[in-house]
């Protein structure tokens, strides 16, 4: 079944009509991350299942769940009013009937203004169409439905069909030892043997049911031999219990020889983690106490611009043209304090005088103003007219009795007299002189010492970095975080504890089913005793060859399986070359080991000397399953699952480096007929992409290049986006 084309309207980025044609071989979409690879994934998903890829929950929910999101911004922006449709078609054509199937799904929601009303759940429309006879039909009935979806792609054959890239991790999953046999026995004939052993089982316990009804109907003693079957049921049913214990207790075991050999694969990367996290740790703590010390530093520039007297710089003529100014202030100062002081001194000696003519208050002031009213001298007798000499002289005495020796305290100097702010101005500049001179060597000192913390606040940040770097690239390729790493030995010891206890349990589990089995032959040994006459031929030849039949069964299905895998170890080796041969590390070779409990495998890498190669990284790891998955595939080709159905899968190639790329690509176009892979490794790389379009060893199909219509940086508003479909071959 080949899909020949997948046509999206108005589905989520894809606005407008946009349509992808597909042929045989390796068809690949390029775009940069959340150019619309992975809502082409969902395009195809919808399809088949009515479920996308929620990115918010990182589940696949329904459509009834997702309903407009399914639907273009851009469309339901672009709309007046009225029905939007989301719709994808998926074009499938079977080339040996000349059939064609026609798969549609929508979902419509209905504008109103800015009221959008939303479908409760998508449309499903699937027609068939005969080529040859120019027939077709619309396919109604679920049960066809279900088989047409089959027959492009089943169930249990769908995780290893379609898959996005960090789903690999867990389609065969280290952790799970049952996986690989899973993948194995879906993908493979296995199955059929085990049908084979259930149908062995069930004869085998049909001929021992007759059997031993035969000896209980020719027993001389029924009664014990009765007896004797109760006991021998139930010992049948301890040693089957016994044996169900040991095949968990072998489980157990696998599980714990598994995971002790990862964890001792991985404790080498936990103690570099563990380490490399306490220099981390140190360095963080260096640069903490740095950038505190930077910063404190960087704020007390503005305080040190007042506190070490920085604003001052520069001012130092200032303080030179204030000391002359504040000289001659002082000169004239002291000139003008000289004048009034000789002035201050005649009125004082004018007031001596006035003092040593007459006692102070004789005569008494109220005499004086009575002489000075009548104009005349009463002491002696004589006329004293106003503002003549004798007047003065008598208001002289009076006028004495007011005034006081003067002195410059008493005396107004200036207007405003600022002389004591000026001084201390002075004073204070006298002061602050000495540090304007060591202002320049100060901010200097600071700011060397502010480089220096710079620097070396730069140089740990780099360093904090640079292990930052390399611890991240230890716990990817470890796959183990830092507390993982911290527990990580305590867990390997508990699981080597683990699996000695389990073959201990093991050892004394097959000594007790030993002793059942003793005590059950001792009491068929009774049984048969008992019995009178002979048990036909017919039915002893009859438990005897389907026992052993019971026996081939179990042998030829283990003998079929050890074969299938050496068959898979030689398939995924050649696949896992292919993809690596562009690189030049070691890479080894692909063991499938098989585990304690005898059912189960899984894949390791080992040198040519068969030794077990530690320290994988994620690259390797996902090189080992996907070359897994696809030899279980090719080494099916009987089979045609590669012929039936394509490979549709999104960014596998993310988690490895582009140095597989195209080794990929080329074990691809050999293992599948059609396969759709959604890159990103060709968008920015064009040498890889012309090496993908050039190269003639890759079977390659159709090439598209995808971007959105506006650039990433704005898309937070989807109402004009778009994606632009170009061809490239």
């Amino acid at each position: 079944m080949i899909l020949e084309s997948i046509e999206l309207t108005n589905f989520m980025c894809y606005a407008g009509t946009n349509k992808f044609e597909f042929t045989e071989g390796i068809n690949v979409i390029i775009g940069d991350n959340g150019y619309g690879k992975s809502k082409l994934y969902d395009a195809f998903y919808w399809v088949m299942y009515n479920r996308c890829f929620d990115t918010s929950i990182k589940k696949f929910a329904e459509t009834s769940t997702l309903k407009r999101l399914i639907v273009s911004d851009k469309a339901i922006k672009e709309q007046e009013d009225g029905s939007i449709t989301a719709s994808v078609i998926l074009t499938f054509r079977n080339t040996e009937k000349d059939s064609v199937y026609i798969l549609e799904r929508r979902y419509t929601v209905n504008k109103s203004g800015e009221t959008i009303k939303e479908d409760q759940d998508s449309e499903e429309i699937i027609w068939f169409k005969e080529l040859s006879f120019l027939t077709a039909r619309e396919v109604i009935e679920k049960e066809e439905v279900k088989r047409i979806k089959d027959n492009i792609l089943p169930d249990n054959i769908k995780p290893y069909m379609w898959f996005q890239g960090e789903q690999v991790e867990s389609i065969i999953d280290f952790n799970k030892s049952d996986t690989l046999t899973q993948a194995i026995n879906t993908l493979s004939n296995i199955t059929r043997f085990d049908k084979i052993i259930d149908i062995a089982q069930g004869l085998k316990e049909s001929s021992s049911r007759e059997f031993n009804k035969k000896q209980r109907d020719l027993s001389s003693n029924k009664g014990e031999s009765e007896r004797l079957e109760v006991e021998r049921q139930n010992l049948l049913g301890r040693i089957k219990a016994l044996e169900l214990l040991e095949l968990q207790i072998k489980d157990n075991l696998a599980t714990a020889e598994e995971k002790s050999e990862t964890l001792l694969n991985q404790l080498t990367d936990a103690k570099n983690i563990r380490e490399i996290e306490a220099r981390r740790n140190s360095i963080e703590k260096n640069l903490i106490e740095v950038q505190e010390e930077y910063n404190d530093e960087q704020k007390s520039l503005h305080k040190r611009m007042f506190t070490d007297k920085w604003i001052l710089k520069g001012t130092e003529k200032l303080f030179e043209d204030y000391s002359k100014i504040y000289g001659e202030f002082e000169r004239k100062k002291l000139q003008n304090e000289a004048s009034i002081q000789a002035k201050l001194d005649a009125e004082n000696a004018l007031l001596v005088e006035l003092q040593a003519r007459l006692p102070i208050d004789v005569p008494e002031p109220i005499h004086l103003e009575h002489m000075l009213s009548i104009e005349k001298c009463l002491v002696c007798d004589r006329e004293a007219l106003k503002e003549s000499e004798p007047w003065l002289k008598i208001k002289e005495l009076m006028d004495r009795s007011k005034m006081k020796i003067k002195t410059l305290e008493d005396t107004e100097i200036t207007t405003h007299n600022f002389s004591g702010d000026l001084k201390k101005l002075y004073h204070n500049g006298l002061g602050l002189s000495h540090n304007i001179k060591d202002i320049d060597d100060n901010i200097a000192s600071i700011f060397r010492r502010l480089k220096r913390l710079d620097k070396r606040r730069k140089s740990l940040s780099e360093e904090l970095s640079k292990i930052e770097s390399e611890k991240n690239s230890l716990i990817v390729n470890a796959s183990l975080n830092v507390s993982q790493a911290n527990n990580l030995l305590n867990e390997y010891l508990a699981q080597n504890e683990l699996v000695k206890r389990s073959i201990a349990e093991i050892t004394s589990n097959a000594n007790i089913v030993s002793k059942k089995r003793e005590d059950l032959a001792k009491i068929e040994a009774e049984l048969n005793k008992l019995v009178i006459g002979e048990i036909p031929a017919y039915l002893l030849e009859k438990v005897k060859v389907l026992e052993e039949f019971y026996q081939v069964a179990h042998s030829t299905r283990k003998r079929v399986f050890s074969k299938l895998v050496k068959m898979l170890e030689v398939e995924a080796n050649k696949h896992y070359m292919e993809m690596t041969q562009e690189n030049m590390s070691s890479r080894g070779v692909i063991k499938l080991k098989e585990l304690s409990n005898g059912k189960n495998y899984m894949p390791e890498l080992v040198d040519e000397k068969g030794n077990v190669l530690l320290q994988l990284n994620t690259g390797n790891i996902i090189l080992i399953k996907l070359a897994t998955i696809m030899a279980i595939i090719s080494a099916r080709q009987g089979s045609r699952d590669t012929d039936l159905y394509t490979l549709i899968t999104d960014a596998p190639m993310s988690v490895f480096g582009e140095d597989y790329t195209i080794g990929f690509c080329k074990t691809v176009s050999k293992v599948y007929r059609q396969s759709i892979i959604m890159s990103k490794e060709f968008y920015k790389n064009l040498s890889l992409r012309k090496q993908l379009l050039t190269d003639t060893e890759i079977k390659l199909g159709k090439v598209y290049l995808i971007t959105p219509s506006i650039q990433e940086n704005i898309r937070s508003n989807r109402n004009s986006l778009s994606t632009n479909i170009e061809k490239l071959n």
